[in-house]
Order: C-alpha cells, then sequence, then structure tokens
C-alpha cells in the first residue's frame, strides 16, 4: 500500500502541522509513506527521501497570516503539480482540491482529512458567536475556504474526522455516513506526564487561543462569578483579536494569569489541579489529550472532541453556559478526592490514545477501503 499524505502547513509545528508530523511519521515506520508532500518544515526525523517541501511557502504563509485560502490555494496548485501514483491519497481540508483530482486521475483512493466539524456547521456556530460578541470577521476569506472545502468533500472517495462530535456534523449536513472515517488523534505520553499538584492552591488550566472560538468569554464570566479562595485561574496561548475586547476587562484580575504563549507547557500541566476548555467548535482539540495525559480531571464541552467520558475523565458542560460550567468548576474545587480519582483515570485513558495507535487505526481504514 503506497500512501501520499499533502498539508499545507509548517510540518512537524504545532496544531495540525504537529497531527500531520505524527501521522506521516507514524506510516513511514509502517512501511507505507510513498511521499509527504508539505509547505515547509520544522526539524524532524522523517526520513528525508519521504518528504518534498516548498521553502518558498514560508513566505507565502507569512504573507497570507490570516487569510489561509490563499496560502493553501498556492500550496495546493504546487503540491498537484509533483504528485505521484499512489493507491492512497490523504490530504488536508482546504488545501488539496487539485490535488484530489490529480490523485483520482492517478488511480488512487481519495481521503480528506477534516480536522473540525463540516464547514457549514462550523460556520454557523462561529457567525453566531461572532455576532453576539459584536465581532466582524473577515467574511470574504471565510467564504472562499468554505467553498473549497465543500468542492473537497464532493470529490473525496472518504472524509476522516478526529471525533464522534466532527462526524454528527457531517452527517448533519449530508455527508453519508459510509463515507466518514472516524480516526481520533493521539499524545505523547512519555512527553506529557502527571506532576504534582499544588497543596495550598486549586489551579484550572486553559490552554489553546484564548478566543471566542474556544469559549473564553463564558469561563472568564464563570470564573469571576465564583470568586473562589486560594484559587487561580492560569490561560496559556495568544490573545486573538476576536477576544481582545472581551479579555480586557480580566487583565487586572490578581486571580487571573494570561502567560501567553509557553514552550514547555507540558511544565505548565503538571502544575496544574484541573483543565477546562469550553469551546464553541473543535474537531478534537490536542490539548485535551495533553491534559489526560498529565493526569487532569477536565471540564470540557461536547464540541471539544475530547476523547474523555463523562463523570470517568470529565464533567461535561453545555456550550455557552455559564450556570453549567461554574458549577462544574466549583465541584472539582470542593473535591479533591474527585479530582485525583478522575486524573487517574485520564492518564490511564490517554495511554490508549498513542500516536502509534492512532497510526494503526488510520492504516486500518486505508486497508478497509483498499480491499
Amino acid at each position: 500500500m503506497r500512501v501520499v499524505y499533502t498539508i499545507s502547513t509548517k510540518f512537524g509545528g504545532a496544531g495540525i502541522g504537529s497531527i500531520a508530523y505524527q501521522f506521516v511519521r507514524g506510516l513511514a515506520k509502517a512501511g507505507y509513506l510513498s511521499r509527504a508532500i508539505v509547505g515547509y518544515e520544522a526539524a524532524h526525523d522523517v526520513p528525508r527521501e519521504l518528504v518534498r517541501s516548498f521553502p518558498w511557502m514560508r513566505v507565502v504563509a507569512r504573507l497570507a497570516r490570516d487569510r489561509a485560502p490563499i496560502r493553501d490555494t498556492v500550496f495546493d496548485w504546487t503540491a498537484s503539480r509533483v504528485l505521484p501514483p499512489s493507491d492512497i491519497f490523504h490530504g488536508w481540508s482546504h488545501q488539496c482540491l487539485r490535488s484530489l483530482k490529480r490523485a483520482k486521475a492517478l488511480g488512487a483512493i481519495t481521503f480528506v482529512e477534516r480536522p473540525n466539524s463540516h464547514d457549514l456547521y462550523q460556520d454557523r456556530l462561529l457567525r453566531e458567536e461572532y455576532e453576539r460578541w459584536g465581532y466582524r470577521a473577515p467574511a470574504r476569506m471565510r467564504r472562499w475556504g468554505i467553498q473549497r472545502g465543500l468542492a473537497e468533500y464532493a470529490l473525496a472517495d472518504y472524509i476522516t474526522v478526529p471525533s464522534p462530535f466532527a462526524l454528527e456534523s457531517m452527517v448533519a449536513e449530508g455527508i453519508p455516513r459510509e463515507k466518514v472515517f472516524l480516526v481520533p488523534y493521539g499524545v505523547d505520553v512519555e512527553r506529557f506526564t502527571p506532576g504534582t499538584p499544588p497543596k495550598d492552591v486549586f489551579r484550572l488550566l486553559f490552554v489553546g487561543q484564548v478566543s471566542l472560538r474556544k469559549g473564553v468569554p463564558y469561563l472568564l464570566e464563570a470564573w469571576r462569578r465564583l470568586r473562589l479562595p486560594r484559587a487561580e485561574l492560569w490561560l496559556v496561548g495568544r490573545v486573538t483579536p476576536d477576544a481582545a475586547a472581551v479579555v480586557r476587562p480580566y487583565e487586572k484580575d490578581p486571580n487571573i494569569r494570561f502567560l501567553g504563549h509557553v514552550r514547555a507547557v507540558e511544565e505548565v500541566y503538571r502544575a496544574a489541579s484541573a483543565f477546562v476548555l469550553p469551546s464553541i467548535e473543535e474537531g478534537s482539540a490536542l490539548v485535551t489529550y495533553e491534559a489526560m495525559a498529565s493526569g487532569l480531571p477536565l471540564i470540557v464541552t461536547w464540541h471539544t472532541g475530547a476523547v474523555a467520558r463523562e463523570g470517568k475523565e470529565a464533567l461535561y458542560v453545555p456550550i455557552r453556559d455559564v450556570d453549567a460550567l461554574a458549577e462544574a468548576i466549583e465541584r472539582l474545587y470542593n473535591d479533591e478526592d474527585l479530582r485525583r480519582e478522575m486524573g487517574r483515570a485520564a492518564r490511564r485513558r490517554a495511554e490508549a490514545y498513542t500516536w502509534d495507535a492512532a497510526t494503526r487505526r488510520l492504516v486500518e481504514v486505508y486497508s478497509a477501503v483498499s480491499k
């Protein structure tokens, strides 16, 4: 089985670049990778002869900045021109329309990796959120990306998604269930390990972009409403423009720390008591896997795509529900035994979601459709 895998972003970088690297690395180790075609690269250990990159894409990405459809279109056009024959082609959503057409012409079975909910489902959720907080998103760029995404769904033989939430959104928008495969992501359980929770303070940790999409306004309101003694809320990640006005009134709160980007984020997880992510929309947030591997109980929405189970590793709350969020935070704050029990369960659960396990699941999907 020969697999060609493409992604426009920084291969081995953060976010989806990290996810793509882990899958490509696993496919290479298993002997299935024919070629990875990527925008540009961070340092990595995938054999050089298996990776084709375009260093000038770094400049394109920098110039495009928040206009990702421009970057993705340039990459896709370039990748399609160097695409080798394969048995399986797997490209990332919004980044592979021309490549899909070329791969199908070369006889490949084609996949699109959709790391979020269906484009239209996602768009409705985000438009609702932006309108609620008075933020005007760049609609033209968003429409361009959506059009590419919808065309890719129609053209691809199959779509992979990382969570039941993302899968449900696909089916709700009319994608046939048999066309969609669930392949959860993974975590490095050697890098992310449990620490020693602080004894003199309850430290609630958020990791991710401090943005409207991540549900940050509801978290900040719930935290301020509770006013818990000997408690801290740490937010790791950059504040995005859409959330800047919402965040500003909380910046001087002595019990809230905005830490920005943290390089050794695993150390921050080890210093926390619990983890929270009240996202409005995700696919399957990597930070939830990392928090679980770090032995933290989770407070999350269904829309985070977490692999944690209600009442065992996580407390689930509805999106945009400040009352439910405050209640879940207060429950973990008041019950140290519950925090410990859920944290131990979270670590055990994470050990079943390594990147090797994720790659095995992906290979099983490839094999199933190749028969």
